[in-house]
């Protein structure tokens, strides 16, 4: 019995050990695909805010370098805020960004997906749940599609 229990804790470290670094190259390579600069906007709330069409706000330039976003300007390029850090977790497909706006500051939760070439960034407020979904509720969670600039 002990010894079957010895094993298992060492099959069990063993696989933890060689995982690692196979999940930190998954992170890396997932953090690579959005280092660059980004343009596109916000989504308008559509119906029961479930989808949107037009833009609410133009983003001009979203630059993402080194685990954070170095630019983020509105279609006259003016600056909508500072983002001072970037957490990705690509496992769970999570991005925050902590920094400020105009009018809020702290940590924005958001969801993230990169679908045929498109990042996708859904961000909820701070002080808000972050969103389970991919729509916009003004003031509340921003659904965000851009397209990486060539």
């Amino acid at each position: 019995m002990k010894a079957h229990l010895a094993q298992s804790l060492f099959l069990s470290a063993l696989t933890l050990t060689l995982a690692t670094p196979l999940f930190a190259q998954s992170a890396k390579e997932e953090a690579a695909k959005l280092e660059g600069t980004w343009v596109g906007g916000v989504r308008f709330p559509a119906g029961k805010a479930k989808a949107g069409s037009g833009t609410m706000v133009q983003i001009s330039e979203l630059t993402i370098k080194d685990g954070k976003i170095t630019a983020c300007k509105d279609g006259k390029g003016l600056s909508l805020g500072n983002c001072e850090s970037l957490a990705l977790n690509s496992a769970t497909k999570t991005l925050d960004a902590v920094g400020n706006t105009k009018e809020k500051k702290g940590t924005f939760q958001g969801i993230y997906r990169v679908v045929d070439g498109k990042l996708e960034w859904c961000a909820a407020n701070p002080g808000i749940d972050r969103p389970k979904d991919y729509y916009t509720v003004a003031q509340v969670q921003f659904h965000m599609v851009f397209e990486k600039k060539k």
